[in-house]
């Protein structure tokens, strides 16, 4: 069943793979939520890890004694209990944007490289999102209570949660463990979660279209087919001797390792000890396995020999575009069709989604324009820097674009001319 948008997602899926990068990222196995204001899903991915030169030690640099000291920074005391900025009369301190400011930095620096610093224009950019972010929940929250929508309960938000979790075959521990790497917590996750579904309440009970029915699921079921036709996969665990971007001449002290690889495995040693101890893939932590895949996803070599494989069976050594592999196929799954009863709950969760998209982007532009938002001195100052700095880099690159349309064109070598054919 291939990817669409639905309700909410509370996983990550991170699988560190050795082949070519998948150029098909459907999950075969659950209609996966992409919303913007909940998590991440990151597909498979499958690549080589590449060898990493050691790098030489610096000189140990001595410091003389008379060496003076560094002025110690100053850093600015932030007043916590200052007024950022205020939605109709109701005030947001500096302790609710810088806290959650906190936590999205450190969850974007999760995803960066060690030892990267994280710019002060980002983190301007994160804080102008909180902030917008934090207007967006009190007018919520005020057209709530305006409308007079029923309060969402702690015990629904975790019932919502508990059910989108089983739907991803979780528990809500299991739910838990998977955000904490992300700096996440449950709390965060109910916060979203209980937003969305006021959000959702707010606009059932103002918009009457917004109720999606066992029809609109069914006429979009059978209308998108693409997305309920599971492909042919095999799993299979392999053993790699040789390494993204190998050389031609590199080729043959491969298949000599390789070669060794299988005496072992001919002699009766277990596949994935050898796997843990020979392959140059990171699946050797895994005894070498892959997962599942589909065609398309592998070196075209790669995939013949594991499709052509039967489960349970080892091939001869392989080669492909990474160096040489010992192949074991471990399970298959035919091609089949996911069936509307089994799609029809996060169909549903879909449309409604996309209904709340289209009726949330036009509602919340409808409640700001008539709000009363006024920004501390300060914070105004902020933002009409960035906004001035926004405006440079597009004028910027509107130069650089401007200087490339108008550069004369390279003058290309006149074409070798042609042999006459005698007649």
């Amino acid at each position: 069943m291939k990817k669409l948008l639905v309700f909410v997602s509370v996983a990550i899926f991170a699988i560190a793979g050795c082949q070519e990068e998948a150029k098909t990222t459907d999950d075969p196995n659950a209609l996966i939520e992409q919303a913007a204001v909940v998590i991440e899903d990151v597909p498979a991915k499958q690549e080589v890890a590449e060898e990493v030169p050691e790098l030489a030690q610096p000189e140990e640099v001595v410091v003389q004694p008379e060496t003076p000291a560094v002025a110690e920074e100053v850093v600015e005391e932030i007043d916590l209990d200052a007024v950022v900025v205020t939605v109709n009369g109701q005030e947001i301190t500096e302790k609710e944007v810088s806290d959650e400011v906190a936590k999205m930095v450190e969850m974007q620096k999760k995803r960066m490289p060690p030892g990267m610093e994280f710019p002060d224009t980002m983190k301007q950019q994160v804080r102008s999102r909180v902030v917008d972010g934090k207007i967006e929940q009190v007018l919520l929250s005020q057209e709530i209570e305006k409308n007079n929508i029923a309060a969402v309960t702690n015990e629904q938000v975790i019932e919502e949660i508990e059910k989108i979790a089983g739907q991803k075959g979780q528990s809500l521990e299991e739910v838990e463990k998977e955000i904490a790497k992300m700096g996440m917590t449950l709390e965060d996750i109910k916060g979203q979660v209980r937003s969305q579904m006021q959000m959702k309440a707010l606009m059932e009970s103002l918009d009457p279209n917004a109720v999606v029915t066992e029809a609109d699921a069914k006429k979009f079921y059978d209308e998108n087919p693409q997305h309920f036709n599971q492909p042919g996969q095999v799993k299979a665990s392999h053993i790699l001797c040789g390494k993204r971007g190998i050389k031609e001449d590199e080729y043959p002290a491969e298949l000599e390792k390789i070669e060794a690889a299988k005496a072992r495995l001919d002699a009766g040693e277990a596949f994935e000890a050898v796997a843990k101890e020979v392959s140059t893939c990171p699946s050797k932590d895994k005894g070498g396995d892959l997962g599942f895949f589909g065609k398309g996803q592998m070196d075209p070599a790669f995939e013949k020999a594991a499709f052509e494989t039967e489960s349970g069976q080892v091939t001869g050594i392989v080669k492909t575009s990474f160096g040489y592999h010992i192949i074991k196929v471990t399970d298959k799954k035919e091609a089949s069709v996911t069936s509307f009863d089994e799609a029809k709950e996060q169909i549903t969760q879909f449309l409604v989604q996309q209904k709340q998209r289209g009726f949330w982007a036009e509602y919340s532009k409808t409640m700001r324009d008539s709000a009363t938002i006024e920004y501390s001195e300060k914070e105004q100052a902020l933002r009409d820097e960035m906004e001035k700095a926004a405006a440079a880099r597009q004028a910027e690159q509107a130069a650089r674009r401007a200087a490339q349309q108008a550069a004369p064109a390279p003058i290309q070598p006149a074409p070798a001319p042609e042999a006459i054919e005698e007649k």
